[in-house]
């Protein structure tokens, strides 16, 4: 199908985690959606439901009455859309400050990308870091980037799972949000800086592009931000998209070209048939010994940013995640707004 020339083929890692993961059914209905959104992207907003469009319009200032018809919202959207191309002068320093606050993570099992989501706290996923132990043997490098002479200067701070170790499991959210060390009496937010979780739905449609930060194959840092696009907002939880990744990207922030943060990283999704099995190319059965030239790669998939606000909102979190859980989770919902 078109779109599988039009994507990027996704990562070895990334694959191997997909295979096990059941949650998603892109069966031929969600094929036929992603291939229109990646063979008309500007027009692709127009599928969405009204209830994301008005959300979307109101984000960026358009005035939008609850009770907007659906020719009022289109046309809020349409002016929205006619400068499209033309991004703000700060879009370059903006998008440096956000990738300041990413970094490799490095446990000693797994490579992987985090950030930072507040002064003292770190996200990434389940898979990378999955328990206290796992975070006390990790090593978080940030500034972990090449500059113009290819020199670099990485600073290495390690993880404190007793002062703040919070977990979904990878068959649920797959993240893990754990506190950093000090850098030199201070958080390392305040050197770094912070990609805000903000709860709120509207910050992209699909059709637009998203950016991703990361660090493939624990290489130095890489930024995808042009020909990925935001293919399908699935349900609740996770979102499709078009990206180059590669081991080493989970845990990756997945950003709106107004540098808010979209979702989280999670795998690369392998097509599926109606029954919920893989498919090769053929549309047989993909197994484990399906060939790599067989195998059909949809998009990537990443977790909703509402999705992870709502279920920390929801904890009730106590000394078992920490000592000082409950506050740095705490200002974590405050940064984003979602108090």
């Amino acid at each position: 199908m078109a779109v599988v020339s039009a994507l990027p083929e996704p990562n070895e890692g990334d694959r191997q985690g997909a295979r096990s993961e059941p949650e998603l059914r892109l069966g031929a209905d969600t094929l036929a959606r992603i291939s229109a959104v990646a063979a008309r992207p500007g027009q692709a907003w127009r599928a969405e439901p009204l209830a994301r469009k008005k959300a979307f319009a109101r984000r960026r200032g358009e005035p939008m009455p609850k009770d907007a018809a659906a020719p009022v919202v289109d046309a809020a959207l349409e002016r929205i859309f006619q400068n499209a191309d033309f991004l703000a002068g700060a879009w370059l320093s903006t998008g440096a400050q956000r990738a300041d606050a990413v970094a490799r993570i490095n446990t000693t099992s797994e490579l992987g990308t985090g950030f930072l989501v507040s002064p003292w706290l770190l996200m990434t996923n389940n898979h990378v870091i999955d328990s206290p132990d796992t975070a006390s043997g990790a090593v978080a490098w940030f500034r972990y980037v090449e500059d113009a002479d290819g020199n670099i200067s990485p600073r290495k701070l390690t993880l404190q799972p007793e002062r703040c170790f919070v977990t979904s499991p990878r068959e649920a959210l797959d993240y893990t949000v754990v506190a950093v060390a000090p850098l030199e009496d201070k958080a390392p937010g305040d050197e770094f800086g912070t990609i805000p979780l903000h709860g709120g739905v509207g910050k992209i449609v699909v059709g637009q592009n998203v950016n991703v930060i990361q660090h493939p194959s624990g290489r130095t840092r890489e930024i995808c931000v042009r020909n990925n696009l935001l293919l399908e907002v699935v349900d609740e939880t996770f979102v499709l998209y078009g990206a180059d990744t590669e081991p080493g990207s989970s845990g990756s922030p997945v950003l709106s070209d107004t540098w808010e943060l979209v979702a989280l990283h999670h795998a690369s999704e392998q097509k599926r048939n109606e029954q919920h099995q893989y498919v090769d190319a053929e549309g047989n059965l993909a197994t484990d010994e399906t060939p790599e030239s067989k195998r059909v790669w949809v998009a990537n998939k990443g977790i909703r940013v509402s999705a992870l606000v709502a279920d920390l909102r929801a904890r009730a979190l106590d000394e078992s995640n920490g000592s000082e859980a409950k506050d740095l989770v705490g200002q974590l919902l405050g940064l984003g707004g979602n108090i």
